[in-house]
């Protein structure tokens, strides 16, 4: 399947996260921590599960903070069909090199007496975050089960599947709260 690029609006957002959240509870699983990816797991997470304890981790790819000091001006200027052929260049960049581990330095928040963990984000691409953090928590952790929500995985093969997603076809999401939105 090609890929396409859907546009999220805080009302249709917070409608996305409801129905992660259904497909995590339809499992059978009943996390008893969040632990939220920041940026956008940041987000995700906080529309998830109100009664459940939450906790933020930062980790991000090294490519982030120069993409946003170069293009968040200029993408500003672009109309909407251009931007969505940028998206789906990006993922195609992304989805054909060679993934690597990368070593990525971060902090685990205080998990003790949590039994059944959800790590959230809000995309996997190449995967390398959200395994970086599976693969900490787990080590952290190693009573607890550990599994892993997105509202997408927008290539084929990346390093690490989460256990639950929206969608797992290549679908690219311009979410409220990114740069071209």
């Amino acid at each position: 399947m090609g890929r396409k690029v859907i546009t999220l609006d805080s009302v249709s957002f917070r409608h996305e996260c409801t129905r992660l959240e259904a497909i995590v509870t339809e499992s059978g699983f009943i996390p008893d921590l969040i632990l939220s990816i920041r940026t956008g797991g940041l987000y995700v997470g906080e529309k998830m599960f109100a009664d459940v304890r939450h906790e933020s981790v930062t980790l991000q790819r090294p490519s982030t903070k120069a993409k946003r000091a170069t293009v968040k001006k200029i993408i500003r200027l672009l109309p909407r069909p251009v931007l969505d052929l940028l998206r789906i260049a990006e993922s195609w960049w992304l989805e054909n090199k060679k993934h690597t581990k990368q070593p990525a330095s971060f902090i685990l928040p205080p998990m003790q007496d949590a039994q059944n963990i959800l790590i959230v984000d809000d995309a996997v691409d190449s995967g390398a975050t959200l395994l970086a953090v599976v693969e900490a928590v787990r080590t952290d952790m190693p009573g607890a089960e550990v599994r892993s929500a997105v509202i997408t995985q927008t290539t084929l093969s990346p390093m690490i599947t989460p256990d639950y997603t929206l969608y797992n076809n290549r679908t690219l999401i311009r979410f409220p709260w990114s740069m071209d939105a």
